[in-house]
């Protein structure tokens, strides 16, 4: 397996003066499973592209195991890319789906064979050899296309959101999957995904993108305690944490005052921090705009009286709270500070 490296790497395509990646820093360990993240359109797929060597570098340096790759065509960069359609060859059996990348480097066929049902077995794909694409599943195919990138046996794989096109029961299974096999086989990953539950549950470490630029990378943990900015405490956190503008809350509450980077214009709570506040409690007044049951938890959404910043309340068990009740709300823990720069402050 093999470090990945982006060095100031830039992307700006032809008739754009806009870049779609701007002067990006990113290293991906050896061994590692780096997931990059964001909304459509933020130039995560085309980071992945760049690597893959499907897409050209506009500036900057890009290295593989510490071999500089820019100007190599695509299957000199040892890398194995698994795509969101899976890409199987509709009339070609499972087996001869595996087996094409082998024969296309002319590897002898007792050595195809081998690296075959290899693959087959850790993918639990061995009475399934003789169908042809049509004949299965969403999740079989794409067991199917992970077991062509693998037999190939390459330096670095890469996944290009490929559980979107499969149903939320089995996005969950196969990505358990991928996690399981990434750690049997020790292989550097990067993984792209608009879904930030994938994200969280299968990277080492994630990277955030927004716009064309790394917003912050590192532990999923880290990235939902200590977000970098107030694009990243919005993004991580399902549902995400609550912004709310600092003026016109109480000072002890909005931080006020200046710190090291400037002072706080913007208060950031998780929902999970926010609880109704008791009968001789101050806090923060509210209004219920709706409650969300989801079995083994409610989400109430409301609104801050005289300011009208939309709120969410996470809460454990069943609660019922009709339209419009007015309520209290306290806050448990230290909240997030942000400056006008939208910057974490603490």
């Amino acid at each position: 397996m093999a470090e990945v490296v982006f060095d100031k790497v830039r992307k700006v395509y032809p008739g754009s003066q806009q870049a779609t990646i701007d002067g990006l820093d990113l290293s991906a360990k050896d061994g590692e499973l780096l997931v990059m993240v964001g909304p459509s359109g933020c130039g995560k797929s085309t980071v992945l592209r760049m690597l893959a060597g499907l897409e050209d570098i506009s500036a900057g340096e890009l290295r593989i195991g510490g071999r500089r790759v820019n100007e190599l065509a695509p299957k000199a960069r040892d890398v194995a890319m698994v795509f969101q359609d899976y890409a199987l060859y509709p009339h070609m059996s499972v087996r001869e789906n595996l087996a094409f990348p082998l024969k296309m480097r002319r590897m002898p066929a007792a050595e195809q064979a081998r690296k075959i049902a290899w693959a087959a077995d850790m993918l639990h794909l061995g009475d399934l050899l003789e169908r042809k694409p049509a004949q299965l599943s969403g999740g079989q195919r794409q067991r199917v296309a992970m077991g062509r990138a693998l037999v190939r046996e390459a330096s670095v794989f890469l996944l290009d959101e490929p559980l979107s096109n499969l149903d939320a029961k089995l996005r969950v299974q196969v990505r358990a999957e991928i996690a399981e096999l990434q750690r049997a086989l020790g292989a550097t990953m990067l993984y792209v995904t608009h879904d930030q539950t994938e994200a969280m549950t299968l990277g080492h470490r994630v990277a955030v993108f927004n716009a064309g630029r790394l917003q912050q990378v590192a532990p999923p943990r880290e990235l939902y305690e200590r977000p970098a900015n107030t694009f990243v405490a919005g993004f991580i956190g399902q549902p995400p944490m609550n912004l709310i503008p600092a003026h016109g809350l109480p000072s002890p509450l909005a931080g006020e005052g200046p710190g090291e980077r400037g002072t706080c214009v913007t208060l950031g709570i998780r929902p999970e921090n926010l609880r109704l506040a008791q009968a001789n409690e101050t806090g923060l007044p509210a209004t219920v705009d709706m409650a969300e049951f989801l079995g083994h938890e409610t989400l109430l959404h409301a609104h801050l009286e005289g300011m009208g910043t939309p709120i969410i309340v996470r809460m454990a068990g069943l609660h019922d709270f009709p339209h419009g009740a007015p309520l209290t709300l306290a806050v448990e823990g230290p909240p997030h500070l942000f400056d006008a720069a939208g910057l974490a402050l603490n």
